[in-house]
């Protein structure tokens, strides 16, 4: 492996990538991995994969290069779906015939948006990032109350149903998914925006499965879950292919996201669903704000 400075080109693995002045040292390295852990306990309890947290942290903390970052968290996001969704798939969170359906629009929209982030300025994706994480966190904060709207007794023909005990509560939970076409077409908005941002899609999932389809918090987070896996294997080939993938980065990541996804699944099954839902909220306003200031050339003083 060879490194070189600012403005330089850096080989590994006789690829070539052009770098950001940033070169990871172990101290950074360690740096990267706790913040990893972090996001991926997040990401495994509201079921976003860990992504939505890992891009701007590593963006605006540490000064990563945005399309780094991406490729970072999507390879980071598949490694995270694998272990919190095997959790989720044991608590019975995780709504299998539902996950497979949505997963078609998703998968196809991922690879659109991939395609045209590799090509965007980083201001673009900096910015269209910050207004999705508002978005998510307004239109939660907005709908809380209608978390547990009771869809028990509603029709199924499509049989996409699902029951699962909720620990927290100490209650069986049934329900039915409602407006499936449309959570079909938001399935394929999700998936384009998750390859662009490299995501999962859970941010725009979830609250999705939530507010349009009366699914419950858990069970859309444990659904989406197993989703955002399969979503960012497509955006990770095409940033790969792109030479957008950096191996410096994408190591810490991946070892901190699976050493924080297990706890973060398991934490699901003991902490109430409205304060899932608060903290969603804090964590997604503050980095959606963080994000569009940077976009619009706005400076804050710095953590580091």
């Amino acid at each position: 492996m060879v490194a070189k400075h600012k403005g330089e080109l850096r080989a590994i693995n006789s690829y070539e990538v052009e770098r950001d002045p940033y070169l990871v040292d172990w101290t950074q390295a360690i740096e990267l991995g706790m913040v990893s852990i972090g996001a991926a306990v997040l990401g495994s309890m509201l079921g976003l994969g860990g992504g939505v947290f890992l891009v701007p942290i590593f963006t605006l903390f540490f000064g990563i290069d945005p399309k780094l970052a991406i490729g970072a968290s999507a390879i980071a996001v598949v490694t995270n779906s694998v272990v919190g969704s095997t959790v989720h798939l044991d608590s019975r969170f995780t709504n299998l015939r539902l996950a497979m359906l949505l997963q078609i629009p998703t998968a196809a929209g991922a690879l659109v948006g991939a395609l045209l982030a590799v090509r965007a300025p980083d201001r673009i994706l900096n910015g269209l990032f910050g207004a999705v994480l508002t978005y998510a966190a307004v239109s939660m904060f907005l709908r809380r109350k209608v978390s547990h709207v009771d869809t028990s007794q509603d029709p199924d023909p499509m049989m996409l149903g699902g029951v699962y005990h909720d620990p927290a509560s100490q209650k069986e939970i049934i329900y039915v998914p409602r407006h499936v076409r449309r959570g079909l077409g938001i399935s394929g908005l999700a998936g384009m925006l998750s390859g662009m941002l490299g995501v999962g899609g859970g941010v725009i999932q979830v609250p999705a499965m939530n507010l349009v389809m009366s699914i419950p918090v858990k069970a859309a987070a444990g659904t989406s879950a197993l989703m955002v896996g399969m979503t960012a294997v497509a955006t990770s080939f095409v940033f790969y292919a792109d030479n957008k993938i950096d191996p410096q980065v994408v190591l810490p990541a991946m070892i901190g996201i699976f050493a924080g996804a297990q706890v973060g699944s398991r934490l699901t099954r003991k902490v109430r669903t409205d304060r899932l839902i608060i903290l969603f909220v804090l964590i997604l306003l503050y980095l959606g704000f963080r994000l569009i200031l940077e976009a619009l050339n706005i400076d804050l003083p710095s953590i580091r």
